[in-house]
């Protein structure tokens, strides 16, 4: 009979571990090994709670061939969450071993969210289609995701020496500010027309339910990174600019289903490709130095995953984490 344990690592562990350059990493290698065939990204379970369907679970499977590792993030989003609780509670990440089918780990997956999503993907993404050298970065919204947005730009981007933000909560950007001001000027902004004028690089990451970028803001030669589909772009910068990437294009089909995150109808049609294919050459990307190109993703479990066996074989390495037996 095979006696199994788990390494349980808390949320706590996986902030002393993981580095913003680990999630731009597992961003960049997962779009990659999803192009090669090695990676299998299954479909996401959506389970709602209430009639109203506000508060739901969901899972997001995925197999990492290559690195001998399948896992599961679970998650909850709760738009009318009990008082006291935040909108998104408790997520975790599940990791089982391909050879023996054992599971091998629990990990807290709050934080490698926030790293991995506008840090990480956004930022590979940003990498691949930006003009060299970017000297500002425009950041509209100022909650986790795009504070760790920032710090992921920062790290990959040593040309930016300024960074241009927005949000409708001055803290939290006065914060963003003492925390840079010896890496780069963050300029406060009154508004996003503000933030963006003069810039080529534009991270949109609010949580807004309205567009907050429009097209009439958006000067030649710009990149725009969204995390939230369209809801706060405006639709007319899918139809209008030179391409639109998805991250990967099967669960970014959400963005073209959801009449929240595409509420101008873009279709599939509008799409110049994906992530997967610029990364294994099947898609050009930017061509010209004038081009407007935008490139918007939601996530998968395979950036979870990856993170989350990264910071397991970490673990193990330094003796981090508590030992959970399951029999």
């Amino acid at each position: 009979m095979v006696h199994e344990s788990i390494l349980f690592l808390s949320e706590d562990d996986v902030l002393s571990m993981l580095t913003p350059q680990d999630a731009i990493e597992a961003a960049e290698s997962v779009f990659y090994h999803i192009g090669t065939g090695a990676v299998t990204v299954g479909e996401m379970a959506l389970m709602f709670t209430d009639e109203s369907k506000r508060n739901n679970f969901h899972s997001m499977p995925a197999i990492l061939h290559y690195k001998n590792v399948a896992g599961v993030k679970w998650i909850s989003t709760y738009g009318a969450p009990a008082p006291g609780y935040p909108f998104c509670h408790g997520t975790i990440v599940l990791l089982s071993d391909t050879h023996t089918g054992s599971p091998i780990a629990v990990v807290g997956g709050t934080n490698i969210t926030a790293l991995r999503t506008a840090g990480g993907h956004g930022v590979v993404q940003a990498k691949h289609l930006a003009n060299p050298e970017p000297g500002v970065l425009t950041v509209l919204g100022c909650g986790a995701q795009a504070q760790a947005g920032i710090r992921g730009f920062l790290t990959q981007f040593s040309s930016i020496k300024e960074v241009r933000l927005f949000s409708r909560s001055r803290p939290p950007m006065e914060k963003v500010k003492e925390t840079y001001k010896d890496r780069a000027q963050v300029v406060i902004c009154q508004s996003p027309q503000e933030a963006a004028r003069g810039s080529n690089l534009i991270l949109v990451a609010s949580g807004a339910c309205e567009p907050l970028l429009g097209a009439d803001m958006v000067q030649p030669g710009t990149t725009i990174i969204g995390i939230e589909g369209f809801r706060d772009i405006d639709p007319a910068l899918g139809k209008g600019a030179d391409k639109w990437y998805l991250g990967y294009r099967v669960p970014d089909q959400y963005i073209l289903d959801s009449p929240k995150l595409n509420p101008g109808k873009l279709q599939v049609t509008d799409v110049f490709g994906d992530m997967t294919e610029l990364l294994t050459g099947r898609v050009p990307g930017r061509e010209r130095e004038d081009e407007i190109i935008i490139s918007t993703h939601m996530g998968m479990g395979a950036h979870d995953v990856y993170c989350a066996e990264l910071l397991y074989r970490r673990a193990l390495e330094r003796g981090i984490g508590q030992r959970l037996c399951l029999a």
